[in-house]
């Protein structure tokens, strides 16, 4: 099932690197934990973006199998299909890159969880090649999807400009942690766009469409879940060969796959009488989006002025990875 052999001749890389995948390759907790992968995903993502790693473990390996699940709310049965899967970039056997994806059954959207490498391995094009061969590994896993979608965390364009304009007339002035916190969100867009990805749009401004994730933590007290909300924008990446979906219906679909089939079930569903004001908050919020879109023509785009600025960027030759 590891697809090894894109990775190793890129640019000279000396020791083997393969994927391997939960369920397929590793299929017990012991040999996942002992990956490393865990420790990487840390290294990688801030607190606020990780989920709890007993949770991811627990639906990789045990939860999300693809199979029907069912969960009753307030008397009523609700019904939802995952399969996840931790995707492993291993130098020896030890993870330099992770993927952790979701494939919805009922949508028949991937949705991309986390995707990263480790720092010292950046260089070479690795990144792209291990992207490039979880998704040939997805679509063998899930024949029938339609594409993947993600959420990237939002950036203000006029910030950048002023921030790259600012080092064009001052190069020698260093970059503060704010404003290379905003540079990192703005290259992995177009890193994104690199692979094929689009935003959807407001399709009059073309400015990507807000969408507001509910808090990942319904332990809290009620009236704390508003702080942990996050606003996204949806980027898409339709699969080859798949039926091209409308755009406003992509976007529906998107908004609740991912909001309430994939994150909210997967939570209630582990105290379903506990959790079931959270249910109707998450349920609430995505109604909440989607009313708010519902009179926007939606279409597919990349970000306007995006491209120059990467350009003007990279004139600048500033070491930035992210």
């Amino acid at each position: 099932m590891a697809k090894e052999s894109a990775l190793r001749v890129l640019k000279g890389i000396e020791a083997p690197l393969e994927i391997v995948v939960t369920r397929d390759d590793i299929s017990d907790e012991a040999a996942f934990r002992g990956t490393g992968v865990l420790e990487l995903y840390a290294e990688l993502f801030p607190p606020n973006e990780r989920d709890d790693p007993d949770d991811l473990v627990r639906w990789v390996l045990s939860d999300d199998v693809g199979e029907p699940q069912h969960v009753t709310i307030d008397g009523r049965e609700t019904s939802y299909q995952l399969d996840s899967r931790c995707f492993i970039l291993r130098a020896g056997e030890r993870a330099v890159g992770l993927g952790f994806f979701t494939h919805d059954h009922a949508s028949r959207l991937i949705f991309c969880n986390h995707v990263g490498v480790a720092k010292a391995r950046r260089d070479g094009g690795l990144a792209l090649a291990f992207y490039r061969g979880m998704v040939d590994m997805l679509d063998e896993l899930f024949p029938r999807n339609i594409g993947v979608v993600l959420e990237v965390e939002r950036f203000d364009l006029v910030m950048l400009r002023g921030i790259i304009g600012q080092r064009e007339r001052a190069p020698e002035q260093r970059i503060g942690a704010d404003e290379a916190t905003e540079i990192r969100k703005f290259l992995r867009v177009g890193w994104y766009h690199k692979l094929g990805y689009r935003f959807l749009c407001d399709a009059t401004t073309l400015q990507p469409l807000s969408c507001r994730s509910p808090c990942l933590d319904p332990s809290l007290p009620s009236s704390r879940w508003a702080d942990g909300e996050e606003d996204y924008w949806l980027m898409w990446q339709p699969r080859t060969g798949a039926a091209v979906l409308d755009a406003g219906e992509l976007w529906r679909r998107a908004v609740e796959t991912i909001h309430l089939e994939i994150l909210a079930k997967s939570l209630v569903a582990l105290d379903p009488v506990g959790r079931r004001g959270y249910w109707h908050y998450a349920a609430a919020l995505v109604a909440r989006t989607l009313r708010e879109s519902a009179m926007m023509r939606i279409r597919l785009a990349r970000y306007p002025g995006t491209d120059d600025l990467l350009s003007r960027w990279r004139r600048l030759a500033i070491d930035l990875p992210i």
